[in-house]
């Protein structure tokens, strides 16, 4: 591993956390080039988060030509996935596939006088960041972090309660149904939205869900081939790509900008929302005398 000395619960080689030690093992002069030499399936797992750095192309350049070495040296099929990105959030690829500019910097720098919260329970935008006058309209379920600093309440449905597409962290498009009927006032996301643009006097063209679908094939094909295993290693593009940078890597250590993750378990609105994730964590937290359960009798 090359990067901040952590506990990843199982062992593992710490090279170190400069970006010297990416540099000689690309150019084949660092003593760890011998064990990846003699890998026979080699996987080399980049973290999203160094890809954000200011020297982000240049670390790229030097683990794709890490990852192009231990193809070769390895000569494993065209198949195999030696370059493999690791993302920080469930949804990133999908939202990518839809043309999603990361980051909340634009909404900082020139906040709006509305702001429209799409299942956002992040906590990225706060109040703090907005004008006072600032009207905030949440969509999304279990009452959230976002939910609590909205003006309106458009309540959703949760992914057991609604048809949806997921995409996995290798771009795959998967398909979910409805597994339960959504409580309340609460509905499908594209029904709200599409209410909404009913009521803006700009009426989005679907009606159904087929609908909605065909449109989604429009601007991202892959998102609707659920029965395909599509081809997900694009390692000779990967390779050609970072060719193309044009930068140096920095001084700075390689260490991201979390290195814990506080009640791991309770990192989404629903797990937040249950009661049992929650005497679990507070049984790891203060011991499992803390946790008072009812009594059965």
């Amino acid at each position: 591993m090359v990067g901040h000395k952590v506990d990843l619960s199982y062992s593992y080689k710490h090279l170190g956390e400069t970006t010297q030690v990416l540099q000689e093992i690309a150019a084949g002069t660092h003593p760890f080039c011998e064990v990846l030499a003699q890998a026979k399936r080699p996987v080399v797992v980049l973290g999203s988060s160094t890809l954000q750095r200011e020297d982000g192309a240049a670390i790229f350049k030097a683990v794709s030509t890490i990852a192009q070495n231990s193809r070769v040296s390895s000569g494993v099929e065209d198949g195999w996935k030696v370059l493999n990105v690791l993302h920080r959030v469930a949804s990133q690829v999908a939202a990518l596939d839809l043309g999603y500019k990361p980051g909340v910097d634009a909404i900082q720098k020139n906040p709006p006088k509305v702001l429209f919260l799409l299942g956002a329970d992040a906590g990225c935008i706060t109040r703090a960041h907005l004008p006072k006058d600032s009207f905030i309209i949440y969509q999304g379920h279990h009452g959230d972090v976002g939910a609590v600093m909205a003006d309106v309440i458009l309540p959703g449905a949760a992914y057991t309660e609604k048809n949806g597409t997921y995409v996995n962290t290798e771009g795959r498009a998967q398909q979910t149904r409805v597994a339960v009927t959504a409580p309340g006032m609460a509905r499908e996301d594209w029904k709200i939205l599409r209410a909404i643009s009913e009521l803006a006097g700009v009426t989005l063209p679907y009606d159904t869900l087929d609908e909605v679908r065909r449109r989604l094939e429009e601007v991202s094909p892959n998102l609707v081939r659920y029965d395909d295993v599509e081809e997900a290693n694009y390692f000779k593009q990967a390779n050609e790509l970072s060719k193309a940078a044009n930068q140096s890597l920095l001084a700075a250590p390689l260490v991201p900008p979390q290195l814990t993750v506080k009640d791991f378990y309770m990192t989404d609105p629903i797990s937040r929302a249950s009661q049992t994730m929650a005497k679990c964590v507070k049984a790891v937290t203060e011991g499992a005398a803390a946790v008072d359960e009812p009594s059965i009798c």
